[in-house]
């Protein structure tokens, strides 16, 4: 009875978009397009909003803050911890007196069994433990308890502390009460269907309702041990489209737009009543090309293209000023970031590369890209006629090109690439390391010194050496490298001007977001 009066409270609510102008001052209601959300398990979850959700519901061992501009592990369930002198044991102490929204208190068996059952269930981010050494044969060994508010993890090889910190941070590690999900296992499924819309966190809010293609509803966790929330609920309201978030943010039928399109935003930046808040996202754009394939085997006409390309104008034309102009591996905000743009459209010089190379008249390439970049790629194409490569356009659904990509079968690509975990690790193998079968090895890229670099940055503990590594690497990487990064992503948002605290919430998104620091006025 109780669930069907919430559901026709919200309901009401919800269908009433363009007469209902205020929305309630303890409520968050934000539009937002929630068809993309699949589950709200932690250990399955793996799309960007759903980890905003599970963030709001459930606490991790380690938490992010932002320190001086760089994403930072920090303490969050672990008050502290100590590394091993062999640099693969980390021992964490448990906070005490967290409890569950069951009332249960929070200890080393829920984190324990957090962590074993992610790696039972195998969904998509379960390659991150595994990849560190812990893994679903060993797991006994290397995930195990000491006592009740004592937990170890064993790692397979003396890893940099931001690596594995960095890795901590991320959803899946997220603590569920071990009791309430076992309560309603299925046929061994550890819970994964009740989780699938149900939270069993200990984090400041928790799931109340989702009602697929309607709503998403988290209350407030009055008990919650940390910063207690200022509102008492958050509503994701599901609407897909950007236009139609922008007219019921003008209208104060919304607090916030959520998945707005650049032109959007321009046309409510003259809106009384309105703010636009922006932080650099976590994810990049990029052109590769192929090293196992004609002209691209020369490391000059890769310098070319990269000179060939109209950065400021790619940002300040088709993506409206909403990117940052970012040439390296390592995005802003990050450990290691490596703060230089050392290309800039020279047609000139791209046509002298591109003749010391042996093709002065250019040549034709098919340049492979989705449907969502194609403004992007056809900008490219611009730019690279003018100093004779006749690149021709081939566009995809994006499922189909990344087929294409992963099989080493196109000559250029215009894509796109994001970090799972914060630390620069999460980003030179992909883009600098061919042994692990990413992007450089996509592109046939096998440089075996930037391979052996990346390896060797990924153990340093040293902070000031580890730095200088990438900025090695990254220097290496801008000459030899077949990638031209075109631009960081800036995540932005509209909001109504009575919502405060927003920008410090949203500063780590999309690794972080944090609801407690919202109210409205």
């Amino acid at each position: 009875m109780r669930k069907v009066l919430m559901l026709v409270l919200v309901l009401t609510f919800l269908m009433l978009p363009f007469t209902f102008a205020k929305t309630p001052k303890d409520t968050l209601v934000i539009a937002a397009n929630t068809d993309i959300l699949i589950t709200l398990d932690p250990g399955g979850v793996y799309e960007v909003l759903g980890g905003v959700i599970v963030d709001a519901c459930y606490d991790k061992l380690v938490d992010l803050t932002v320190v001086n501009g760089i994403l930072t592990p920090s303490p969050e369930v672990a008050q502290s911890w100590e590394i091993s002198e062999d640099g693969r044991t980390y021992t964490f102490h448990i906070r005490k007196g967290i409890k569950f929204t069951t009332g249960r208190e929070l200890t080393a068996d829920d984190v324990v069994f957090s962590l074993k059952r992610h790696l039972k269930m195998g969904k998509p981010s379960s390659w991150m433990l595994p990849s560190l050494g812990i893994n679903k044969e060993n797991m006994d060994e290397t995930i195990k308890k000491i006592d009740d508010y004592t937990i170890q993890l064993v790692f397979g090889k003396p890893y940099s502390p931001n690596m594995i910190l960095g890795i901590l941070t991320f959803d899946f590690t997220g603590i569920v009460d071990k009791q309430e999900v076992l309560k309603h296992e299925q046929n061994g499924d550890l819970g994964e269907t009740w989780l699938t819309d149900h939270t069993a966190g200990s984090g400041p809010f928790y799931l109340e309702d989702w009602e697929r293609n309607a709503y998403v509803m988290l209350k407030a966790n009055k008990s919650y041990w940390g910063e207690k929330p200022k509102l008492n609920a958050v509503i994701f309201r599901d609407v897909s489209e950007s236009t139609t978030q922008r007219l019921l943010l003008e209208k104060g039928d919304v607090d916030v737009a959520w998945n707005l399109l650049p032109e959007n935003i321009e046309e409510l930046k003259s809106k009384e009543n309105v703010k636009i808040v922006s932080f650099p996202g976590h994810e990049t754009r990029y052109v590769a090309m192929n090293c196992g394939w004609g002209p691209f085997k020369n490391p000059k006409v890769r310098l070319a293209v990269k000179y060939a390309i109209d950065y400021d104008g790619l940002i300040k034309e088709i993506k409206k000023g909403y990117a940052i102009k970012v040439q390296g591996f390592i995005m802003k905000g990050y450990f290691g970031f490596v703060n230089e743009t050392p290309f800039k459209q020279n047609i000139e010089k791209a046509k002298k590369l591109l003749a010391e190379a042996g093709y002065p008249n250019g040549f034709e390439v098919e340049l492979l890209t989705g449907t969502e970049w194609k403004e992007d790629a056809v900008k490219i194409q611009s730019d690279l006629a003018k100093i004779g490569i006749k690149a021709n356009l081939v566009v995809m659904q994006r499922s189909q090109m990344y087929a294409k990509y992963r099989q080493q079968g196109h000559q250029m690509v215009l894509a796109r690439w994001g970090s799972d975990y914060p630390d620069p690790d999460a980003l030179a193998k992909p883009f600098a390391d061919y042994t692990t079968k990413s992007l450089a090895w996509r592109n046939m890229w096998y440089d075996d010194y930037a391979s052996r670099l990346t390896k060797k940055a990924a153990f340093e503990k040293n902070p000031d050496r580890r730095a200088q590594m990438y900025e090695d690497l990254t220097d290496y990487w801008f000459l030899n490298g077949p990638f031209a990064i075109l631009y960081q992503v800036v995540s932005y948002w509209a909001i109504r001007d009575n919502v405060k605290g927003f920008e410090e919430a949203a500063e780590g998104y999309s690794l972080r977001f944090d609801f407690t620091k919202i109210y409205k006025e």
